[in-house]
């Protein structure tokens, strides 16, 4: 009878002795269950001295946690506050950790915050295994600045930028241009009211990836910040970008061949997915011996959604929507070939009559596409090698043709299967005193 009644109590006991077998360390307060199990052991900036309450230096106490950090083989946490740091905080093998549970909105701030107040240097380097997580970067500027370091620098292999938020920086996300920083891994990402170049990717090895990036350009400015870039790449080995979007700058999407003053020079090798850019000047320019694949997005511009100027490029464009407003949705220039096929291209702004497509050099397909232009839909002009115009619907303004075939004799030129229409012109409109 007794062992009846005690045998509960006996289990709660056990249970407690357990328990406290695995009590957890204080560096664990106020951290959710999941995010134990995945930072083992942190060192948090505040048990060594950082008040993050936006006015103190906290830079000795950030560097002195990532020296902890290093050699218990942890990572550094920063629970939510605003700090500034005087230089940069460089990690090697070594997570620096904020609110990754929390959201990164534009306009709610929620993530921890660094504050850089030094102008000379970034205020996070990625080095090798270097990687920082649910933190906000942001810049305040006594004047407007005309040029300045980026907010995070990589120049090390598997380097993770992951729900980040960067705001008011010179440049955004920046590798160094002389080291290889393959498995490179941008992830949930959002650059507001860059100055310069969002993410600049100028050389990497083994497939680097960045999905969910955003740079948005909020500072109200009618046709684009110049010079402003959101993305520029570089020579990148199979770089994978998925759902990537830019607002408000001059160029969305920028492929070069060379920096002046980077080691690393080439073409990128890559795919694009469900990549977008509103409101930019150009969508996508790409110049030089780039070989990209790109698959839907929608590429609104005031000039090109796409311009191809380079001998050696490849491009292949499907299910997308371009529109131009002032300028010829698709200029090649010159090109080793392009493929652009089942999207939809569109100029429809009345007071321009700019051709839907130009095709000035290469070799050319351009098939199962709709086109709209209020001038003609595609001008082919003497230095294409070939083309093939097949199986569209090109749709004009009456009076407008839909094809003008400009090429040389020895070109090879094909154009057949296309349905063409026409829409009226509208009526002038009388003004009535």
């Amino acid at each position: 009878m007794l062992i009846r009644i005690f045998r509960p109590l006996i289990f709660f006991v056990l249970f407690l002795t357990v328990l406290g077998g695995c009590t957890v360390s204080s560096v664990y307060t106020n951290i959710p269950k999941s995010e134990i199990i995945e930072t083992g052991q942190a060192v948090n900036v505040r048990a060594l001295g950082a008040k993050g309450d936006g006015k103190t230096d906290d830079t000795a106490a950030f560097l002195a946690a990532i020296v902890q950090a290093q050699n218990e083989d942890g990572v550094v946490l920063v629970p939510k506050g605003q700090y500034k740091i005087s230089r940069p905080l460089e990690l090697n093998e070594i997570s620096l950790i904020g609110s990754g549970f929390r959201a990164w909105p534009a306009d709610v701030d929620v993530l921890p915050s660094i504050r850089p107040i030094h102008r000379d240097n970034p205020a996070i380097i990625l080095g090798k295994g270097g990687a920082i997580r649910g933190i906000d970067i942001t810049y305040k500027w006594e004047k407007e600045p005309e040029n300045g370091p980026p907010a995070v620098l990589i120049k090390g292999v598997g380097a993770v930028v992951r729900n980040v938020r960067i705001r008011f920086a010179w440049d955004g996300i920046s590798t160094d241009g002389e080291h290889n920083v393959g498995r490179l891994n941008i992830e949930n990402v959002l650059i507001v009211s860059i100055r310069n170049i969002g993410v600049y990717v100028a050389g990497s090895w083994d497939v680097p990836r960045l999905n969910n990036v955003e740079v948005w350009n909020t500072r109200n400015l009618r046709y684009g910040y110049l010079p402003g870039v959101g993305f520029m790449l570089g020579k990148n080995d199979l770089i994978r970008m998925t759902d990537c979007f830019v607002h408000g700058m001059n160029y969305g999407f920028l492929f070069e061949e060379e920096f002046n003053e980077n080691k690393i020079k080439g073409g990128t090798w890559g795919v694009m997915n469900g990549c977008s850019t509103d409101f930019c000047t150009i969508g996508l320019l790409v110049h030089g011996r780039h070989t990209l694949s790109i698959s839907g997005g929608s590429f609104w511009s005031h000039d090109e959604c796409l311009l191809v100027d380079g001998e050696k490029a490849r491009i292949r464009m499907n299910g997308s929507e371009l529109k131009s407003n002032g300028a010829p949705v698709v200029r090649v220039k010159s090109c080793d070939n392009i493929v652009i096929n089942g999207c939809n291209l569109f100029r429809p702004m009345k007071r321009n009559d700019y051709p839907a497509m130009i095709l000035n050099g290469g070799k050319v397909v351009i098939g199962s596409n709709h086109i709209e232009a209020h001038g003609p839909g595609v001008i082919v002009e003497p230095g294409v090698r070939s083309v093939a115009i097949t199986g569209n619907v090109i749709e004009t303004i009456e009076g407008q043709p839909a094809i003008i075939d400009h090429s040389e004799a020895k070109s090879v030129v094909v154009i057949k299967s296309n349905v063409i229409t026409t829409k009226p012109k509208e009526p002038v409109k009388k003004i009535i005193k």
